[in-house]
């Protein structure tokens, strides 16, 4: 078996933008039917073999954690979140294409994210999207 690294990234943006379900899409490769609001963080993982069946396969396990809470928040929320900011190989901002203030706080939480002395080795910028319903 290949070896096994850890990977921690975090899904950062405004409440109900849609992290929860497309966290549930990527670790459970179906949509998230009635997803209910985050409170603190919720973590879900998924194993994923990089290159598998080459010499250079490795087997990733990775950490989604679904981050709860507003950028407007109060400091001590904030402060509460900053644990959560420990040891993050990425970043995933999520934002909802019809809500304008959720985009315009992109900026908002890549700085909270960044101002923790992170190094991220990645960031993604996405929609909330993943709440379209099967049909």
């Amino acid at each position: 078996m290949a070896s096994l690294d850890r990977v921690k990234v975090l899904v950062l943006g405004d409440s109900g933008v849609g992290k929860s379900s497309l966290v549930h899409l990527l670790c459970q490769n179906q949509v998230l039917g009635n997803p209910s609001w985050t409170v603190g963080c919720s973590v879900d993982v998924r194993v994923h073999d990089y290159k598998e069946g080459t010499p250079e396969e490795k087997t990733y396990y990775i950490e989604l954690w679904d981050v709860g809470g507003s950028v407007g928040s109060a400091s001590s929320v904030k402060s509460t979140r900053a644990v959560f900011y420990n040891s993050v190989n990425g970043i995933i901002l999520v934002h909802d294409l019809t809500n304008k203030k959720s985009s315009q706080n992109l900026y908002r939480w890549s700085l909270e994210a960044l101002n923790r002395d992170l190094v991220p080795t990645g960031v993604l910028v996405t929609n909330g999207i993943a709440q379209i319903h099967d049909t």
